[in-house]
Formats: structure tokens, C-alpha cells, sequence
């Protein structure tokens, strides 16, 4: 008897950020344990993909023809209203969604999967456009579920709910966003964090002798909030030889507003924009505090990671996913809204070496308990075999 076959698709994969990381590694974790993988992706020939595939995954690029002048703006317009998309579903020669779903159906036919992985809002609604699929499909949620409905896309969340209408089950990462979810969908929905393949033994580095630097490692962005963090750290009061060091990358814009904040708040000299961490491990096991003021996360694996690696962290009480993590005086510290009361947290961690060593061990032993990758893959396993 042949081994599963399994399809996931993914828009594109070319911006490095975490929902392609956690992709690439949910199907290499896959693969590696014995199912046929493929895959699917937009994402042209000749543009590089921001990930490493295993010898497992077979790539397959689904050829997207560029839509005549105008026309992406006229499905954009038509979008805006439910007239407009009724027109729009009358006229299916116009609708470029439907063009890309009867493509990626195509493709689908002759990679002939068992099950399909959506792995997003976005790809549900390219996936279904064209009709029912010629597999069930199991819905993933990278990030916080309420985002993919939110009133400012309404349209695109409709779209959205009727392509999960079609789901034979969903997962979200955090047992606190099923009841979220319920609402949405009659499927069956479970809770599955992100993997982190480390060495669940790695000793974690003296307190004392870790480097007098507070990182943040996030996508420069208005929910990333980096704003409140440079504030913040131009509050503390007692900050002798600490730097502030954001890693990341974004539009030229955000990094020039952050730039130029910092500038104003007389504190450029102490905030690096080194770019982009690869390779975040090495980094994070030096670094003496792990500042995360997202607004909303589907589970802040960076976070989780800095967790792993030991690091006292803090972030905003009221942010759906960071405060999953965090638990309060035990793993980290919650914080009110605000850069002063962020400040006044970070601030005490500065001045406590013996908090900043007693969070960070709690933070690793939870994380290392919970989302090591062999217990997160045997929980993929058993989720999709249920399917099957």
C-alpha cells in the first residue's frame, strides 16, 4: 500500500516571515515521516523561494498568466460591493481568482493527494474559487482567526467563510483560539502549535554572562509596533551599556519612520537595524532581554524561540497570542498598554539579574516542554491520519 499523499499550498513563498518558515517546515516534517509531499505555489519561475525544501517535498509551480491592464484593479473595484461581486461571479471570464483556482485545480488532479493543506485565508479562497475540490481539504490558521474575518476585508472574509464552509477540519495554534473559531466553521477544530527543532537539551547560558542587549525579531510593521518599543526604551532610567537591537526587515518607509523616531527620542545611538536573523539561535542564546510588543499574533514564534533560548521576555497583556505564551510573573511579563508601563517592565528586568535568570528558565522549560518538534509533528500525524 502506497504511502498518503499530501498537498499544501502556499500562495508564495519569497518574504522569509514566519508563515513560510512554519510551511517549508510542516512539509518537510511530513515528508520525513513517510508521506508523499507536494508543494504548490504561485510563486513564478525564477523568483527563489525564502526556504529550504527537503529532498522529500516535490515543488510544484502552478503558472499564473498576468491579467490583461486594468483588470486587477476592476476585480479590486467590484470587490469593494456585494452587487459588484455578484457581477463578478457572473462574469467568470473577469474573476482572477477563479482563473487561479481553476489552475491550481488542475494541478491538483494530476498530483491526485489524499488530503490538501490550505494554509491560509487567502489560499482557501484561491483553492475553492472554481468549485469543490477533488480532495478534502484541512484548513491551517497561521495567525489569530478573528483577523481572517475582520470587518476592514469584509468582502474577502466572505469569500473566506464560504470556502470554509468545504473544510473537512481546521487547526489553529493556541487552545484558546477554538472557541474563536467555532462561530465560523462546523468543522472540527485543533489546536497545534509551531514547532521549534532545537536541541530540547542545549544548556542555557549564564545570566550574568549574556550580552547587555534587548532584542525584538519581527517584520517592520504598524501590528509589529516597534513605535511603542523605541519609546519605551527611551524611558528607562537605569540603561548603562544596553542597546535596543531590532532585527527585520520591511517596506523602506517603516524602517526610515523608525529610524528617524529613534533619532528624535535622542536614543539612534543605542538601536541597531541589523537586518534580517537568519539564523536566530546564536543570537538569542547571547542576548540579555527579549522585548515583543506585537499587537496580535497567531503564536509569536520568534517569541516562543527567544523562550527557548532563555530569555526574559515582555510583552503587551492584551495581545491575543503574546499573552498565550507569556504567562505573567512565571514565563515573562505582561504589560498594560503603553511605552511607560513597557518601560517600567523592562526596567525591572534590567535592574534584576536574579528575575531576569528565574523567568528565563521557566520560559525555556515550558516552550521546550510544549513545542519541541517531535511532539508537534506526532500531533500533525495524528491529525492528518484522522483525515485520511
Amino acid at each position: 500500500m502506497s504511502a498518503p499523499s499530501l498537498a499544501i499550498y502556499k500562495d508564495v513563498l519569497r518574504s522569509g516571515r514566519g508563515a513560510d518558515r512554519v510551511t517549508a517546515a510542516l512539509a518537510n516534517a511530513l515528508a520525513a515521516r513517510g508521506y508523499r509531499v507536494c508543494l504548490l505555489t504561485c510563486q513564478p519561475e525564477g523568483v527563489p523561494l525564502s526556504v529550504t525544501l527537503g529532498p522529500g517535498v516535490a515543488l510544484r509551480r502552478v503558472a499564473v498568466p498576468k491579467p490583461a491592464p486594468g483588470l486587477r484593479f476592476l476585480n479590486k473595484l467590484l470587490l469593494r460591493t456585494a452587487a459588484g461581486t455578484r457581477l463578478l461571479r457572473a462574469l467568470p471570464a473577469l474573476d482572477l481568482n477563479r482563473r487561479v483556482s481553476l489552475r491550481l485545480q488542475a494541478a491538483l488532479r494530476e498530483v491526485r493527494p489524499d488530503l490538501i493543506l490550505s494554509s491560509g485565508p487567502n489560499e482557501a479562497i484561491e483553492l475553492t474559487g472554481a468549485g469543490p475540490l477533488p480532495a478534502p481539504f484541512l484548513q491551517l490558521f497561521h495567525t489569530y482567526p478573528p483577523v481572517a474575518f475582520a470587518n476592514r476585508k469584509r468582502r474577502r472574509a466572505e469569500r473566506f467563510r464560504e470556502a470554509l464552509r468545504g473544510a473537512a477540519a481546521c487547526q489553529v495554534l493556541l487552545p484558546a483560539f477554538v472557541p474563536l473559531l467555532r462561530p465560523y466553521t462546523p468543522a472540527p477544530v485543533t489546536p497545534i502549535g509551531n514547532a521549534i527543532d532545537w536541541p530540547a537539551d542545549e544548556p542555557l547560558p549564564d545570566p550574568a554572562a549574556r550580552e547587555k542587549t534587548i532584542v525584538y525579531v519581527a517584520y517592520f510593521s504598524k501590528d509589529k509596533d516597534h513605535l511603542s518599543l523605541i519609546e519605551a526604551f527611551a524611558k528607562l532610567r537605569r540603561a548603562d551599556g544596553w542597546r535596543l537591537v531590532l532585527y527585520g526587515a520591511g517596506t523602506p518607509e517603516w524602517e526610515r519612520r523608525l529610524r528617524t523616531r529613534a533619532k528624535e527620542l535622542g536614543v539612534d545611538g543605542r538601536v541597531d537595524f541589523p537586518g534580517l536573523l537568519d539564523a536566530p539561535r546564536p543570537t538569542l542564546l547571547r542576548a540579555g532581554i527579549c522585548a515583543y510588543p506585537s499587537r496580535v499574533e497567531g503564536f509569536g514564534l520568534a517569541l516562543a524561540e527567544a523562550m527557548w533560548c532563555g530569555l526574559p521576555c515582555v510583552g503587551f497583556a492584551e495581545a491575543p497570542g503574546v499573552n498565550a505564551l507569556l504567562e505573567d510573573g512565571r514565563t515573562g511579563l505582561l504589560s498594560p498598554p503603553g511605552p511607560e508601563a513597557f518601560a517600567e517592565r523592562l526596567q525591572r528586568l534590567i535592574d534584576d539579574l536574579a528575575l531576569r535568570a528565574r523567568l528565563g528558565q521557566d520560559a525555556a522549560a515550558h516552550v521546550r516542554n510544549a513545542y519541541a518538534a517531535p511532539a508537534i509533528w506526532g500531533q500533525w500525524d495524528a491529525l492528518i491520519r484522522s483525515l485520511l
